[in-house]
């Protein structure tokens, strides 16, 4: 993937607009706005190639060094374009001292287009992150998010998508493997600006040691829109008393034409199946892994990447909750 360093002077009209459309949309966000005046680097991308077999576009941002970074990237997908992007945030910082990223990612989706990404990260214990992610979506656009969070001491996420376009839809699913003390507070809002637009979200995260992980869930419907459907999940998988999961529905919605639903459930290890599987002969790790693994394979398997990755993203939520 071309590295296209922000540049007002020689970036095209479309880089400006998008910028102007991301600062319009953070005007109320303390987070994004601090990332955008602190930002040392400005990514622009346009995204026209259509993923064909195991193609995808690869971004990867790390931070190495025990100092504060701030970035913001813009990913523009053209007009009928349908492609994959995987989007990977890093830090190995083997200081002791906390460190703080801020990032923004901004996707403009033109009609008819589809964009899938999957975003990953890992962090040290040491790292305090927020980060936004917004989107804007034209007529018939598709934007599919499955996101993969582990690491870190403090993190905040926003997912904030406008759905501008009829028939536009967004998905976001993904699994957060939280240990330790981490937390990880996301906000997730959903803006239906356009009829017959289309969103759902299904979540889960899975929580171990003194870990504490929090989904609060908004949809935003004006009078002025019909014909929409909207529904949001989040499932929680608690490997510790003393581990914490929340959900928090939220709904802003004016309008009587629509279909909005929404559910939570946190739980534990069921202890009837754990004992099967005891009785089985296999190890009480074993066991365990088994039961978390269902737990999230099912969103492992909808990520529309190649096989191994698929793997790779499976075998590090286990690595991570499911450590000796």
């Amino acid at each position: 993937m071309e590295d296209t360093h922000f540049d007002l002077k020689k970036n095209s009209e479309t880089a400006k607009r998008m910028l102007t459309e991301m600062l319009q949309m953070a005007s109320e966000n303390y987070f994004a706005l601090y990332t955008i005046l602190q930002a040392e680097n400005f990514y622009f991308y346009e995204l026209d190639k259509d993923a064909k077999d195991e193609m995808y576009y690869d971004f990867q941002y790390e931070v190495s060094q025990d100092r504060n970074a701030f970035s913001v990237i813009l990913f523009s997908v053209k007009e009928n374009c349908q492609t994959k992007l995987m989007e990977t945030y890093l830090s190995s910082s083997l200081s002791e001292n906390q460190h703080l990223l801020g990032s923004i990612s901004f996707y403009k989706l033109g009609s008819g287009s589809k964009l899938d990404i999957l975003y990953e990260e890992k962090f040290d214990e040491n790292l305090v992150q927020f980060r936004c992610q917004v989107s804007k979506q034209e007529n018939d656009s598709q934007l599919n998010i499955f996101s993969f969070p582990s690491g870190g001491f403090r993190k905040k996420h926003f997912y904030h998508p406008e759905l501008d376009g009829k028939g536009s839809s967004y998905f976001l699913t993904g699994v957060s493997s939280l240990v330790r003390r981490e937390l990880l507070d996301i906000d997730a809002k959903v803006t239906h600006l356009a009829s017959d637009s289309t969103s759902k979200i299904i979540y889960k995260a899975i929580v171990n040691d003194k870990a504490h992980h929090i989904f609060t869930g908004n949809l935003a419907i004006p009078n002025s829109v019909k014909k929409v459907i909207a529904h949001q999940e989040s499932h929680n998988l608690s490997l510790n008393k003393k581990a914490r999961a929340e959900a928090n529905p939220k709904l802003e919605v004016m309008a009587e034409d629509v279909s909005c639903t929404h559910g939570a459930t946190v739980g534990d290890i069921n202890e009837e199946q754990l004992f099967y599987l005891l009785s089985r002969g296999l190890t009480p790790e074993e066991s365990k892994s088994i039961l978390v693994a269902s737990f999230y394979e099912e969103t492992i398997n909808k990520i529309p990447f190649p096989d191994h990755i698929k793997e790779s993203v499976s075998a590090k939520i286990r690595a991570s909750v499911l450590r000796n």
